[in-house]
């Protein structure tokens, strides 16, 4: 297991940094700066449209289900552990690095899921889409780069075979240190929930994630803005140490031991793709059954998805660990997020129970999520497999990984799943990079054309 942390803990470094970076300012030169010029329209057409009837359009899911489904996958265990693994490890300056990476991340994961409704295809078995960066690469490339399209959806499908680990081994942490519950009690009964959802496709995930992601969302946010307000005379304290870490790293203190910018850097790129998932290809498979009249206005929620993601659910987490002064304690991961929690709200207890809450059920609805990808991606690799036998037998191993990667270590399996990350991403970014005149033809076409306004 270490070899495979330090091959991560080497692309995550200056590789991934400026593979990501290069791409994503490319994609926002060739976009006219979307994901800035066109915010106040995102908001219109994601948001703005939740309580609106059903548009028309090809299609077989209403956006706003769908970006629940993509949400359950981007909202999870990266939110409260995996900031609190970033600061604890990179020290404060991880956040600001975090904020960098969502800004070119919106623009990134508007690429890939305009890229996939352009190259979606009709699946006449299931009545639903194929879609995927699979799919553009195959079709986008030629079928002479056919290789890297299964490549790319093994790599994709075993990483989220992992990251199920991932989840379930941050829950069991929250039960057995907030409710003394043993981890292999808590894996068996998060298979057990999982099994009622991971055999039921797409439609199931969108059904339970329709409920839950936005409440859950809710919730969470509602008790981290509480500390921030009670906190905020500490707010130009709090925003000169995260930026003036980041360029100069952290003296020797507490968790992160002296961290520099490198780490630092490395640690916000890392968790914040974690969350968010731009440049990893999830929101082009989700979002390939949208009901949409264009590409490019699916791809609004791209910037939607990493906008809540990383810019509120993270960024709460992060404050909330700033505000309370707990990030230089020595803890790190789920401990300092608890910590801070209990320390910022009245009663240990309080915290304590709004953390665990937040574990559970943001692990549980990235648990399904991650399922279905685990499913979708082996439907592509083993296309003369039917589809109800990939759902069985992908759906059965999700639920032995949940019990397993309850009982596992925490860094051993996060090293794991970054790994399993980063070469998805060395492989979709330059195909995104190589596509981005599509994209730029679209969102012209889309905007020129005046679309944007019927």
């Amino acid at each position: 297991m270490g070899i495979f942390i330090k091959i991560s803990d080497f692309l995550w470094g200056w590789p991934l940094i400026i593979i990501i970076l290069l791409t994503a300012v490319v994609l926002t030169v060739r976009t006219g700066a979307i994901q800035f010029r066109r915010f106040g329209y995102m908001l219109r057409t994601t948001f703005g449209s939740i309580f609106k009837k059903e548009e028309e359009g090809e299609g077989v899911m209403k956006p706003f289900k769908l970006a629940m489904a993509a949400m359950s996958g981007t909202i999870g265990t990266g939110n409260i552990a995996g900031v609190g693994l970033a600061i604890g490890i990179g020290g404060p300056g991880a956040v600001f690095w975090m904020w960098i990476v969502a800004l070119f991340s919106m623009v990134t994961k508007y690429s890939e899921i305009v890229l996939g409704v352009k190259y979606r295809e009709l699946n006449k078995e299931t009545g639903e889409y194929n879609s995927g960066p699979m799919y553009y690469i195959l079709k986008g490339l030629g079928s002479k780069w056919g290789w890297l399209a299964v490549t790319y959806a093994l790599l994709f499908g075993l990483g989220y075979f992992v990251m199920a680990f991932v989840q379930s081994n941050t829950i069991a942490a929250a039960m057995s240190t907030m409710l003394n519950v043993k981890p292999l009690i808590t894996g068996i009964a998060l298979a057990v929930l999982m099994s009622l959802v991971v055999y039921g496709g797409l439609k199931r995930l969108v059904k339970v994630a329709d409920v839950l992601v936005p409440f859950m969302t809710i919730v969470y946010f509602v008790a981290s803005l509480v500390i921030i307000l009670m906190n905020i005379d500490k707010l130009p304290g709090v925003f000169g140490t995260i930026i003036s870490s980041a360029f100069t790293g952290s003296a020797a203190l507490g968790g992160f031991a002296g961290s520099t910018v490198v780490l630092s850097m490395r640690q916000g790129f890392a968790r914040g793709i974690y969350s968010n998932d731009g440049g990893v290809g999830l929101g082009a498979v989700i979002h390939g059954q949208a009901i949409t009249t264009h590409p490019a206005k699916q791809g609004m929620w791209g910037i939607f998805e990493v906008f809540i993601d990383t810019c509120v659910v993270c960024t709460a987490t992060a404050l909330v660990i700033m505000f309370t002064g707990v990030y230089g304690s020595g803890e790190k991961g789920l401990a300092l997020t608890s910590l801070a929690f209990s320390t910022g709200l009245p009663g240990k207890w309080l915290g304590h129970a709004i953390v665990c809450f937040g574990v559970v059920m943001f692990g549980y609805t990235t648990s399904i999520n991650n399922n279905f990808l685990f499913q979708n991606a082996m439907g592509y690799v083993f296309k003369n497999v039917k589809r109800k036998i990939i759902i069985m037998v992908c759906g059965t191993l999700s639920l032995f990984g949940a019990i397993f990667g309850a009982m596992g270590g925490l860094e051993e399996i996060w090293g794991l799943s970054d790994l399993f990350l980063a070469l998805v991403i060395l492989i979709n970014v330059p195909v995104v990079l190589a596509l981005s005149k599509e994209v730029k033809e679209l969102t012209k076409e889309y905007y020129g054309h005046g679309q944007h306004r019927k």
